[in-house]
């Protein structure tokens, strides 16, 4: 599934989409600004109108990936997973992180 922008002006054959989630909850007044936010959103109607969104897309031939799912697949690869553990969680920032949990079909040698 190769991602690629060839034309501003083409058909939009496939999207890659976020629903909002927790990062909206996480959302107050003191901090809005900071987050460049307008304003405090309401998580559900926020959900609403990205998956009546999504819905339309849909509707006019457009495949729509969810961030969360590809991004799910991509970790319930062992590789991946060491991939993303390794370079993007930096304990500088975000402290000790323990290391991801070991699944069945994992080769890991015995320590």
């Amino acid at each position: 599934m190769p991602f690629q922008v060839c034309s501003e002006t083409g058909q939009l054959r496939q999207v890659i989409l976020h629903r909002p989630d927790l990062e909206l909850k996480r959302l107050t007044p003191t901090n809005k600004d900071a987050l460049l936010f307008d304003d405090v959103l309401w998580v559900k109607r926020a959900r609403e109108e990205h998956d009546a969104f999504a819905d339309t897309l849909r509707d006019r031939g457009v495949r729509v990936h969810l961030l969360a799912d590809l991004l799910s697949e991509t970790l319930a690869r062992p590789v991946a997973r060491t991939l993303v553990h390794d370079r993007v969680f930096d304990e500088r920032e975000f402290g000790h992180v323990p290391a991801p949990p070991r699944h069945r079909g994992d080769h890991h040698p015995r320590q």
